[in-house]
């Protein structure tokens, strides 16, 4: 755990939680969006659930599935350690793109971007 008080991994789950509709999302769809196994987004939310920072409920309209939740809590601690993982990625990644090449790699994200939507 860093000195925010939650992991890389961690900070990414809260992040996309909070950008969520309604701050929930199925545990599948989390899952894939953060890029981790079913087993592994279940052990981060799990471990996230108990130090109150997300809640995990049986999905209204299938209970076959889970939502994840981020609480008022979690949404505290991501909005506390966004600054500190922001300046880390621009440290380590943007500042050692060469400035000539950004403008290509912004076209570029934004056309990855626009085919995930």
């Amino acid at each position: 755990m860093s000195r925010t008080g939650v992991t890389m991994t961690e900070f990414a789950v809260l992040l996309l939680l909070s950008e969520a509709p309604g701050r929930r999302l199925r545990m599948s769809a989390l899952a894939a969006r953060a890029g981790l196994t079913a087993s592994r987004i279940t052990r981060v939310v799990d471990g996230l659930g108990k130090h109150g920072l997300v809640q995990k409920e049986r999905h209204g309209e299938d209970a076959r599935g889970n939502d994840a939740i981020l609480t008022d809590e979690g949404l505290r601690v991501m909005q506390a350690a966004q600054p500190s993982y922001l300046t880390s990625a621009r440290k380590r990644v943007l500042d050692r793109i060469p400035p000539e090449l950004l403008p290509d790699l912004a076209r570029t994200i934004t056309a990855l971007a626009d085919e995930l939507t």
